[in-house]
């Protein structure tokens, strides 16, 4: 799978089969990982692709209506799909959580170890901002937490892992080591930081193992 927060391309074959609407979600949302939302004029990003501002106000009222699509169409499906896998699985668990977590490393390189984490960042920059953009990053970070505690909690129930410990704890665990390793490989601007974390993070799911 490849997550759009890893990897844009924007390949004149992309761009071709993109309606307005979509193409004015994708550059913005490139652009927000460069700048920062504050950072960002939507009217100058699309101007760039020879769409005009009527165009732009025309699918989007405001910046913040633009904002918000972006969090709902682009980043939530793409964080909410990471550990779908895990969380309805029936069996292989332990497998399954691993090569999750182990995708985290597939699926960067050293220019998102650059940009950092896109919901990270926005929940940094955002939340105490505006309470809609708190409201919707909350229910994204949410819905992670939900996929790994259930298949935590399938998968003590499958026998795979022990009962000895809180899935809701430990789903809270392994969401912040990920966010922060993402976010001290950021500051470090070296990827081998993130490898190094993630990599712990696998050896303590062994530990969970039953």
């Amino acid at each position: 799978m490849q997550h759009t927060f890893w990897y844009v391309s924007f390949a004149s074959q992309s761009i071709r089969i993109m309606d307005t609407r979509q193409l004015i979600l994708q550059k913005n949302f490139e652009a927000i990982r460069k700048q920062g939302f504050q950072g960002v004029r939507a009217d100058k990003v699309v101007a760039e692709l020879g769409i005009t501002k009527g165009a732009l106000y025309h699918y989007f009222p405001n910046k913040m209506e633009l904002g918000y699509a972006i969090v709902d169409e682009i980043i939530a499906p793409d964080y909410l799909s990471i550990w779908k896998n895990f969380e309805t699985t029936e069996s292989d668990h332990v497998e399954i959580m691993i090569e999750t977590i182990q995708s985290y490393i597939q699926w960067s390189d050293n220019e998102s170890i650059k940009l950092g984490c896109p919901l990270n960042n926005l929940v940094q920059e955002m939340s105490p901002l505006d309470e809609i953009f708190r409201k919707k990053l909350q229910a994204i970070i949410k819905g992670i937490h939900f996929s790994i505690e259930t298949g935590l909690k399938n998968g003590q129930l499958a026998g795979s892992f022990k009962t000895d410990f809180n899935p809701t704890q430990i789903a809270h665990f392994i969401q912040a080591s990920v966010n922060g390793g993402w976010s001290i490989a950021k500051s470090q601007q070296n990827k081998v930081i993130f490898e190094m974390i993630i990599n712990q993070l696998i050896q303590y799911v062994h530990i969970l193992k039953k």
